[in-house]
């Protein structure tokens, strides 16, 4: 009996060396983790210098009116088209997308031209945001990396630009994990790559460190986050009906944006050639830009990307009739400077519209919440016009610092996003994972033999383990 016994509890004892599951990280620890600090140290500064420039460009026209300086970034935009520079066209996220689901090397030159252009077009007061080139340049600043370092391959490369993507998002937004989260979420309607988190993480930590310490050494002006109010919100069960319906009254705005944003480009395909597009789209702007300037205060202009204007409306009580058009306006103006292929992003407007629709219900239904709402309200807008539920929650705290309206927000955010039904502003998106064959992108927990720089297999003992999902999420 004692010998049976002793046997049965050497069999239930564990070896300490099971825990350890070195083979399975060796690859991740080799590759990923070294490569994902490069790439995010590289597009920090790359991030610091886009930033620099979006100032001096500001400053170079803050001399002209607002409603005239946006048609020389139109301007220039068609300039760049009609000498060859197509790459510029637009925001770039959709562009960025399609190169995570079909990696391919960029035209040499691309991310200069991004940077010179969309820093032109924001600083001459055009309504987009930086989001989308930013997005674009470090989609292919990581490509780079991932070619230069030997691996071309397209399943290895699509992590790369995914690593990129999120670095330059945490950096120009100081949003590392919700950086991280809209890379891994932005290529899908309905679906995320959650596998690639960690690399991505450490590429967007790496930039917002970067970034948050160089900028304002460089500038001479401290970390101040995007957005300086304060917000918060007690809620019952009693408000929970009032916030579901802000949520699709949300869902429905998201819509309309991206009608009109598609509806308009459709038409500027048809109507003019793809030079004359930034030209016709920033006038029309202007125009927009223009009436609305009749009947509000000239500090809450449409022009530009408006996050000066998002925190006086937080701060000072403004007219419905003057909240109105501040949301309109911008939605209208947005899409058809973006339609026009005009270089910028539509985040910054997403979150302009959101802020306005939610100060409209906070001044209705909550005045004495109206930040709160201000923030419910980007959150909601923005999950639905980019199909990012998760990283817009993440993003939402980060940037606003106001933690406690998770719960709300959460609510605000699934609502919208369903109401929504799929519609976005970044046509590159694809619906889900589930066309993907396995291996689409390269697993980054499995033991593979590992090329050298010249196709060569190493020799390197394969592990017994189970190699487990090589499509992992």
């Amino acid at each position: 009996m004692i010998k049976l016994s002793d046997t049965k509890q050497t069999e239930n004892v564990q070896p300490l060396k099971d825990l350890f599951h070195v083979s399975h990280f060796y690859r991740f620890y080799q590759l990923y983790v070294p490569a994902s600090i490069l790439v995010g140290l590289v597009c920090g500064l790359f991030m610091v210098i886009f930033q620099v420039m979006i100032d001096a460009t500001t400053f170079l026209f803050s001399g002209l009116p607002l409603f005239l300086a946006p048609l020389i970034g139109g301007l220039f935009s068609g300039l760049l088209i009609k000498l060859g520079r197509t790459e510029i066209q637009g925001s770039g996220i959709s562009t960025a997308i399609e190169l995570t689901h079909e990696p391919y090397a960029l035209r040499k030159g691309t991310t200069i031209t991004k940077l010179l252009a969309t820093s032109v077009s924001i600083g001459s007061g055009n309504p987009v945001g930086r989001e989308g080139p930013a997005v674009l340049i470090g989609a292919g600043i990581g490509n780079r990396i991932g070619r230069q370092l030997g691996f071309d391959d397209a399943a290895n490369l699509r992590v790369f630009l995914m690593m990129g993507s999120a670095a330059a998002t945490a950096g120009i937004y100081k949003a590392p994990l919700g950086g991280a989260l809209f890379a891994t979420e932005a290529p899908y309607r309905r679906d995320a790559r959650l596998g690639y988190f960690v690399p991505t993480a450490i590429a967007a930590l790496s930039s917002f460190v970067v970034f948050s310490g160089l900028y304002p050494l460089i500038t001479g002006t401290g970390a101040t986050p995007l957005f300086t109010f304060e917000a918060s919100l007690q809620i019952t069960l009693m408000e929970f009906p009032l916030l579901i319906f802000f949520g699709i009254t949300a869902g429905l705005i998201s819509i309309l944006f991206a009608v009109s944003l598609m509806a308009t480009r459709n038409f500027f395909t048809v109507k003019f050639a793809d030079w004359l597009d930034p030209i016709v789209g920033s006038f029309l702007a202007c125009i927009v830009i223009f009436v609305v300037s009749l009947f509000v205060d000239p500090s809450l202009t449409i022009a530009g990307m408006g996050y000066n204007v998002i925190n006086t409306i937080a701060t000072r009580p403004e007219p419905l009739i003057v909240i109105a058009l501040l949301l309109f306006g911008k939605l209208f103006a947005s899409s058809f400077v973006v339609a026009g292929k005009v270089s910028g992003g539509v985040l910054a407007s997403s979150l302009f519209v959101g802020a306005m629709l939610g100060s409209f219900f906070g001044e209705v239904l909550f005045p004495q919440n109206v930040p709160a709402f201000i923030v419910l309200g980007m959150g909601a807008v923005l999950a639905a016009t980019t199909n990012t539920p998760v990283a817009t929650t993440v993003m939402m705290l980060e940037m606003s610092q106001s933690f406690d309206l998770i719960i709300p927000l959460v609510v605000c955010i699934t609502v919208s996003y369903l109401v929504s039904v799929g519609t976005s502003l970044y046509e590159g998106q694809k619906i889900s994972r589930d066309d993907e064959a396995p291996g689409f992108f390269r697993a980054t927990n499995v033991w593979e033999p590992a090329k050298d720089r010249f196709g060569k297999d190493e020799d390197l003992a394969e592990p017994e383990e189970d190699e487990g999902d090589p499509n992992p999420l």
